[in-house]
This record gives C-alpha cells, structure tokens and sequence, in this order.
C-alpha cells in the first residue's frame, strides 16, 4: 500500500443515506468527502461534496488508494455491503451506522468507527475524530486490511490451515 494516501473520505455508491451525509457535514464543516460511482439522480449539491463520477478498475483503485476513511451512510438493507469490503481490502477504516454486517465487521477504534444508525451528529461527530487523528484512522485502515485477508481471503486461510495439518500429519 502506498503511503503517500490518506486524506479525506469516500463514499462509494450511495443511494440512501446521502441526506444524512449532507446534514452530517453541515454539523461539522471540516470534512472533504467524495462521492464516487452513480447517483441515480441524488441531489448532491453541498459545499463539501465532490462528484467523482462512477470509475472502474485503476482509476478507482487509484482514489481509494488516496483516501483516508470510507463513510458508509447507511446499509440499506444490504447483508453485506460490497463497499464495506471494498474498504477493507484497500486498508480504508470505516465509518458506518450500527447496524446489519457492518456491526459486526467494524469494530469501533480498531478497523473503523460506528454511528447510531439515522444519527447525523454522532456521524459528524466520527467524521470530525477522523479528521482530528489521521494517524490512528491510518491505523485502523492497516487493521481494516489485516481482517481483509484473515475473513475474506480463501487462499490465505486454505493455505494457512492446510499448513498446519501437514505440520501435524509429519509429526
């Protein structure tokens, strides 16, 4: 990963939750957060919003590489949502609401933060943390990557595994 990233947030894909946002940032006016893919006919019209389109493949690798902190607004139902993994595998920590998977992938101060899900003060309030301490959301998104590799990647754990039984079989 390089180290020359790091600095504000993405959103990828947002379809519910851009109000919240909105009201999130009009809370704390220090944020600088991308919007990254469709929008579907959303209003993203606020001062600390930036439309960077839908990219693909290398250019959006490039913007996550550049990133500080994904902020998921919300989950909209989704069981897993792809963005989240998405930010895990690019060592982006999290700022998502307290429910569905991210409650239980994110865990607070470690890969990422968590808001009441709704809430645009506590989600402005996070936005503000990780904006005050870069280093420890740099942190984070290291942590973020690690759970990547150790939950999502089947060679990793095969090989691991496989590993260790034929250490035990020589025995």
């Amino acid at each position: 990963m390089n180290e020359l990233r790091r600095a504000g947030g993405v959103v990828l894909g947002v379809e519910s939750g851009l109000e919240l946002l909105c009201e999130a940032l009009d809370h704390f006016p220090g944020a600088q957060i991308e919007l990254i893919g469709e929008l579907a006919g959303a209003d993203a019209q606020h001062p600390q919003l930036t439309l960077g389109g839908a990219l693909e493949g290398d250019a959006l690798q490039a913007r996550l590489e550049r990133a500080a902190y994904l902020v998921l607004p919300a989950c909209n139902g989704e069981p897993l949502p792809r963005a989240l993994i998405d930010a895990f595998a690019n060592g982006l920590a999290v700022i998502a609401p307290e429910e569905g998977a991210a409650a239980e992938l994110v865990e607070p101060g470690r890969n990422g933060l968590l808001f009441t899900p709704g809430s645009a003060r506590e989600l402005a309030r996070r936005l503000a943390w990780a904006e005050a301490f870069p280093e420890r959301i740099r942190q984070m998104g290291e942590c973020a990557r690690a759970d990547y590799l150790a939950r999502f990647i089947a060679d990793w754990g095969y090989q691991k595994l496989y590993g260790e039984r034929r250490r035990y079989a020589r025995v």
